[in-house]
């Protein structure tokens, strides 16, 4: 009919724009920046009505025969026009576009219109796919990190997108696509370009994160390969000691990464052995003993700089006998806890604030192995009544830009629990990415809460700004006792500085206890009280 070959040429004449413009939309995740609008569909002007009854896909549908029924069955219709072919032809195509199929482009063959309308599903390949800026990292590699970009292939854009996430992860390696019409016919070429890095670096870092007890300094030293085998693993070292008493702090820690890109996740695994409580690089140790664990990571298909993924995780701690001054302590076993943690991780970033958020639900798993029984635990504190405990984990931080270079910032940890827990998997208070102006930990509760509140100054030089902040922390405890109560809280607040260079940084932040503990000295000598204070100290070097 005359009004649909006027149709199909107005089609034809756009659909390059139209397929680059999706194209580029869909690839938005992965290489950002500002993308050409699609351009609008041809409008046609109303003709004759007929009727459709149903439609028919000719060609290769991504989609599911359900899926295409869903999105075409509004326009059946008696009393159908060209406009109704037309939203058709755009909802099916959109429909596609939402799964991630953006070379995939829907068409109106030439026919009789009335009853059966045909739609034609015509894919586009990949023509060829060229790597620029790499030298570091071969091409093998680069490739590899996209596996869904493939010559003659017509790639899921969403897929792509998550590949491409999963990719810039590295700390040596940033990789952006992008699309342009191929010379061959009906195809689209594709560059990676790419951004690289050493794949290898060490670094030490002094603290004054220790005790009276274990010495009051700590030396961490660490190191981390972002290239292994060429496979994009990643393993990360670290130790830490103490050099005014080395004998007392021995902390070691191994994490191993590796992506799978076609599955869309990386599988990880961790260990470590430390003879005190505190973080250290890039682990954490909430008491003396050893943990190992492995977790997995799905990531769900970006939106905009909107980055997700799920996660599983199985850990198992063992808390050796606590130590007063080098002997243990009579009656107490070791301790051990085995948590299945489900959790969701979610990160936002834009052009004038990065914020984001994860929930973990954790559950401990009583088989197997010897200290994970109530028993041992009420070695430690008689308050605990099972070890089938359950505990919701979170954590959330926002960043934003302010006037003339100023920044401000709020972020935030909880931990909810019905039960009574060993301390090893209480929530801890106290701190230098805690309250400050405390020691480490010193106080911890079965649930609890940390807000923290900081404003930095515009750069005074290069790398160097200030800030203050406003740290405050509750705890609550079941099976309330004398040394464990209903509830507690306690406050500070400081200044800081931050100097930042490409090869060191310097942290310093002094905070003074303005809220203390409710629990007295004689419980427990070190806990904060009002007008506490301490300078937190932190140089860390890089080579």
């Amino acid at each position: 009919m005359p009004f649909q070959d006027r149709y199909l040429r107005l089609r034809r004449s756009n659909r390059w724009a139209h397929l680059l413009s999706y194209a580029a939309l869909a690839l938005s995740p992965v290489w950002g920046g500002a993308q050409p609008a699609p351009s609008p569909a041809p409008v046609v002007q109303d003709g004759p009505s007929f009727a459709i009854r149903g439609f028919e896909i000719v060609g290769e549908s991504p989609l599911s025969g359900a899926d295409v029924s869903r999105v075409v069955a509004p326009f059946l219709r008696a009393d159908a026009t060209i406009e109704t072919l037309q939203k058709a032809t755009a909802a099916l195509e959109a429909a596609l576009k939402d799964k991630g199929f953006a070379l995939h482009r829907v068409s109106l063959p030439p026919q009789e219109v009335g009853g059966v309308v045909q739609l034609n599903i015509v894919k586009f390949l990949i023509g060829t796919v060229s790597v620029e800026g790499r030298a570091v990292f071969s091409e093998a590699n680069i490739r590899a990190s996209v596996p869904e970009l493939a010559e003659g292939s017509a790639p899921n854009f969403r897929t792509l997108a998550v590949q491409t996430a999963i990719a810039n992860e590295s700390q040596a390696k940033r990789i952006q696509v992008a699309l342009k019409e191929s010379q061959e016919a009906d195809k689209i070429d594709a560059r990676i370009v790419v951004t690289e890095a050493r794949p290898w670096s060490v670094s030490a870092t002094a603290s004054n994160t220790g005790s009276a007890a274990t010495g009051n300094d700590r030396l961490t030293l660490a190191a981390s390969h972002a290239n292994l085998f060429d496979r994009d693993h990643q393993l990360t070292l670290a130790y830490t000691t103490s050099l005014e008493r080395p004998a007392a702090v021995n902390q070691a820690g191994l994490n191993y990464r590796v992506p799978l890109y076609r599955l869309g996740g990386v599988v990880g695994a961790s260990a470590t052995q430390s003879s005190v409580l505190g973080e250290f690089g890039a682990f954490k140790s909430t008491g003396t003993g050893r943990t190992m664990g492995i977790n997995y990571n799905h990531y769900l298909p970006p939106v905009g700089g909107f980055r997700s993924y799920l996660g599983v995780a199985v850990d198992d701690k063992q808390f050796d006998v606590t130590q007063i001054n080098g002997v243990p302590l009579a009656g107490q076993s070791v301790r051990r806890s085995v948590p299945l943690t489900l959790g969701y991780n979610a990160r936002m970033e834009s052009d004038t604030a990065v914020w984001g958020f994860n929930v973990d639900l954790a559950n401990n798993l009583t088989t197997g192995g010897s200290g994970n029984d109530v028993a041992s635990y009420q070695t430690e504190d008689t308050r605990i009544t099972t070890v089938q405990w359950n505990a919701l984990r979170g954590a959330a931080q926002y960043t934003a830009g302010w006037a003339s270079g100023w920044m401000w910032g709020v972020r935030g940890q909880f931990q909810y629990s019905a039960n009574a827990l060993i301390a090893g998997e209480q929530f801890g208070l106290g701190g230098a990415t805690s309250v400050r102006g405390t020691a480490e930990r010193p106080l911890s509760g079965d649930s609890g809460a940390l807000l923290s509140a900081e404003i930095t100054s515009r750069e005074f030089s290069p790398g160097l700004r200030v800030l203050g902040f406003v740290d405050a922390g509750w705890l609550s405890n079941n099976n309330a006792t004398t040394s464990k109560p209903q509830s507690d809280a306690i406050s500070s607040a400081g200044v800081g500085l931050r100097y930042v260079q490409p090869v060191f940084s310097i942290t310093a932040d002094y905070g003074r206890v303005i809220n203390g503990s409710v629990l007295p000295a004689t419980v427990n000598s070190g806990v904060p009280k009002v007008g506490d204070d301490k300078l937190h100290v932190n140089l860390s070097a890089r080579f």
